[in-house]
């Protein structure tokens, strides 16, 4: 998953979606590709820890013991705290291995059903390790319903990942911008857009306020009822049965 431009809300809705997908008995394991590093906060990871699968590159270490259990089918793994220079050198490492998550990936295939990245919009090698060079099976692309993101996907260079899905989120259809431009969107992206937006909810800035997924912070929420919707989207198109995923 990752934004159209910063500030989509990428991180709180793939913490949502970890959450939603994990209650329908599915393993995920999350993966923060971002230096940002809010992914875990979600999980009630302190900000100030060190660790992440980014600093054990730097360090020479094994990425896998950067994972965090949040519990029994649902791990984090941080970024980890890097400065610019340690943050630079991964990206030079990615651009130079680019296979590296795709090897990381394939060893992890029989003990989860599901890896979710957190990837950035302004560090090509990172987010290109897993969209290009990984077997990713179902790329969201988070757009917010406003006038700069329609002007930005106009663009011909940000077709070049055409064949990802769009993820509206933040979506307040008692807006008319927001309304027309869903409209103007359903007929000229009809083929990927999520027919699941996640629509605007105070809980969503709660929610990392009080380090939980939006679940879990408050389920009887609108934004909750979405990201369950997209959990069982996110199944059908993987041509699994929610029924059967639930057990």
């Amino acid at each position: 998953m990752y934004g159209l431009r910063g500030g989509t809300g990428v991180s709180t809705l793939l913490a949502g979606l970890a959450d939603a997908l994990h209650a329908l008995q599915q393993r995920v394991l999350l993966v923060d590709m971002s230096p940002d590093n809010l992914l875990g906060l979600h999980f009630n990871l302190p900000f100030i820890e060190p660790t992440g699968w980014a600093r054990a590159q730097v360090e020479g270490s094994d990425w896998r013991d950067a994972a965090f259990a949040v519990e029994d089918g649902l791990t984090v793994v941080p970024y980890g705290r890097l400065d610019l220079v340690g943050i630079s050198s991964v990206e030079q490492q990615l651009a130079a291995r680019p296979e590296l998550w795709s090897q990381r990936i394939e060893a992890l295939s029989a003990d989860v059903d599901w890896v979710l990245f957190d990837l950035p919009s302004h560090l090509p090698a990172h987010a290109a390790s897993v969209l290009r060079h990984a077997r990713c099976d179902m790329g969201l692309q988070v757009v917010n319903v406003d006038s700069g993101s329609h002007a930005l996907l106009q663009r011909p260079e940000l077709r070049e990942r055409a064949q990802d899905w769009l993820l509206v989120n933040r979506y307040d259809p008692g807006r008319q911008l927001q309304r027309d431009l869903m409209q103007l969107w359903l007929h000229q992206f009809d083929a990927r857009l999520v027919p699941q937006p996640v629509h605007e909810d105070g809980s969503a800035p709660e929610a990392l306020a009080s380090k939980l997924p939006i679940r879990r912070h408050a389920p009887a929420s609108l934004a909750a009822a979405d990201l369950d919707s997209l959990a069982v989207w996110c199944l059908t198109r993987a041509n699994l049965d929610p029924d059967e995923a639930r057990g």
